[in-house]
């Protein structure tokens, strides 16, 4: 099974691509278009080409948060809009399984902590799943899609094993 973990940003996003329960690419795009929906087409045109390039069997997708900064919190709903829109073709073209978690979901799942820091997560891949790291060079969005991604794994595995 080929699943992909995404981590959005307000004019990026980052995906980790699993193949069976391994990591096999992290790769990331920041869109540098000047008008908003040039950059929302870019980022969503990154994440199609790449799960239908991929043959995503199921994509596991950071919800967004709606905090105190209201302007980033719409920006991050705006990626969230086209990520989805352009991934309810992939799901029509392939039957792709699109899925979204919270984040601390996620965290405490992955991580152990639902409140866990960025350097948690950090830690986290680079101790556990030590030669995931390399692939996420550094870049924390890349450590969250893999963690995403992670759980995702995690999810679908538990899924496999219930019965009617």
């Amino acid at each position: 099974m080929n699943l992909v973990g995404v981590d959005l940003g307000t004019r990026k996003v980052a995906l980790a691509l699993f193949v069976d329960s391994d990591l096999a690419s992290c790769v990331a795009h920041e869109a540098h278009l000047m008008t908003r929906d040039l950059q929302l087409a870019e980022v969503a045109g990154f994440v199609h080409d790449h799960v239908l390039m991929f043959e995503a069997d199921s994509i596991w997708i950071e919800d967004t948060i709606i905090g105190n900064n209201r302007k980033y919190s719409i920006q991050l709903a705006e990626i969230k809009g086209a990520v989805l829109a352009t991934l309810a073709r992939v799901r029509m073209i392939r039957g792709t399984d699109v899925r979204m978690v919270d984040n601390k979901v996620w965290k405490k799942q992955v991580v152990g902590n639902g409140n866990a820091t960025k350097d948690m997560v950090r830690d986290y891949i680079d101790v556990t799943h030590g030669a995931y790291a390399p692939l996420c060079e550094g870049d924390q969005d890349r450590y969250d899609a893999c963690c995403v991604g992670l759980y995702g794994l995690h999810v679908t595995k538990q899924a496999a094993t219930l019965q009617l």
